[in-house]
């Protein structure tokens, strides 16, 4: 057995007490990072997390992607904090009929002693089926994603790439969406997202288009359906993988049973060659009619 001198032991002991001390007192140590999670646990700091409040705002970015979430915060330690938000961290809501929200862009914020700050998180839904968080709405921090999804988050983060392909990204991982879903007029973002995403799930991304030609000139057609109760409907052109392009009408009210003869036109320069799709749709978004359109 190995025998110590009394006195080494006893630096080791303040040594020891020394390191507990330390450890003990990094949270509240100047400039010292700690989650937000971790500090409300502690009750560090009050927080409040909503919808976005500006209507104006979620009118433009939609209430599930970009900085869709508020943050309202106060610092009731007695000491500096700095706090981190993770990429990749679940926004919980109690209605089981909202969406879930994730963080995509890491956040650091310093708060003084009593001080308070509010600010927009930048997040993104992950059940693309539910309702949006709205102002109204209460959101506690929750765990963290994990595998594919914490990977996509971090990339989003990393990236900076807070837009709707990144938002659709998310989806072909949470709700096994196409990765032809993942657009942009951005085409390095697009790919990069595509690629990424390829790489996590196995799933093939779309072919890239090696070429578009353009034409000019007009299409035209009818359709003929069959009014049964009073019904409303909207008219639309679409693209070959379904996303709108163009709008004849919405939201037309047809009162008595009738038939119906639509009679539309499409004058167009410049527009790129290729099979298109006029689509009338009720108004539980189901189509009733659909026609070909190919502009040659």
């Amino acid at each position: 057995m190995l025998i110590m001198p009394k006195y080494i032991c006893r630096r080791l002991q303040t040594g020891a007490l020394f390191l507990l001390f330390f450890i003990l007192v990094v949270p509240f140590a100047k400039g010292a990072e700690i989650s937000l999670t971790y500090a409300i646990s502690k009750g560090y700091v009050k927080a409040s997390i909503t919808g976005r409040t500006d209507d104006t705002a979620r009118g433009y970015l939609g209430s599930y992607y970009g900085p869709c979430m508020r943050l309202d915060l106060q610092n009731i330690a007695k000491t500096p904090l700095t706090l981190r938000i993770e990429s990749g961290r679940f926004l919980e809501t109690a209605d089981t009929g909202e969406q879930r929200m994730m963080i995509t862009q890491e956040e650091l914020i310093t708060l003084l002693p009593g001080k308070k700050k509010s600010m927009n998180l930048y997040a993104m839904c992950t059940e693309m089926h539910d309702a949006s968080p709205g102002r109204e709405s209460l959101l506690a921090l929750g765990k963290m994603a994990d595998g594919n999804l914490l990977a996509l988050a971090q990339f989003i983060g990393q990236n900076h790439f807070q837009s709707q392909a990144a938002q659709q990204a998310v989806w072909a991982i949470t709700d096994d969406n196409d990765l032809g879903s993942i657009f942009s007029d951005n085409a390095d973002e697009m790919n990069k997202l595509q690629l990424f995403v390829s790489k996590l799930t196995g799933k093939l991304p779309p072919p890239a288009p090696y070429s578009i030609f353009y034409s000019s000139g007009m299409v035209s057609g009818e359709i003929v359906f069959e009014n049964k109760q009073r019904e409303t409907y909207s008219f639309y052109m679409v693209s070959e993988s379904g996303g709108k392009i163009g709008t004849f009408f919405e939201n037309k009210t047809i009162i008595q049973p009738m038939q119906t003869t639509l009679t539309w036109r499409f004058r167009f320069k410049g527009f790129p060659k290729g099979v298109y799709y006029v689509k009338l749709f009720n108004s539980k978004n189901e189509v009733v009619v659909t026609r070909p359109m190919v502009i040659n």
